[in-house]
Formats: structure tokens, C-alpha cells, sequence
């Protein structure tokens, strides 16, 4: 799929962040760049980030107001990314 076919898939926003993403590279051991990426996001949104340690990263985002009382949603995943050799 094409940079311009990616940008062109909505909801936009979500799309677009997920394009820059893929343009990191981010081998294991490598993330440097990612994982500012990644905290540069939470700070354009006024999001709490914590970095521990080891460099994980967790964005904090309050409820919505009225869902106060709802029950957490946590979303996580792995900042690396482990390349394949092609066949050619």
C-alpha cells in the first residue's frame, strides 16, 4: 500500500500516526527515535507519559466526562519492530 493510499484511509488522524510510525525504523534494541515518537504524541495531547528504567512507555488519559466510572481500557504493544529477510 502506497503513502498516499495510507493517508487517504480514514479516521484520517489514526492513519496518519500510524503512517509516521511505520517510517521509524525501530529494531530491537534500537528504539530510540520510537519511543520519543511515541512520547512526543502523549505531550501534543496534554496526556500524563511515565518512562521507567528499562524505556517503557505509559500514556495516562483520564475519562471522558461522564465515563468516570467506567471500567479502564489499557492498550498495549511492543515499540520494536523485528525485520524478516526477503526471499530476493
Amino acid at each position: 500500500m502506497s503513502a498516499t493510499e495510507i493517508l487517504s484511509l480514514n479516521p484520517n488522524r489514526v492513519w496518519k500516526h500510524f503512517y509516521e510510525l511505520t517510517r521509524i525504523p525501530r529494531p530491537t534494541g534500537q528504539m530510540k527515535a520510537v519511543t520519543q515518537f511515541v512520547k512526543d504524541f502523549g505531550e501534543e495531547l496534554n496526556l500524563e507519559i511515565e518512562q521507567d528504567k528499562v524505556g517503557n512507555v505509559l500514556i495516562k488519559k483520564p475519562a471522558s466526562k461522564g465515563y468516570e466510572g467506567a471500567k479502564t481500557v489499557i492498550l498495549q504493544s511492543h515499540l520494536d519492530m523485528v525485520p524478516q529477510k526477503n526471499s530476493d
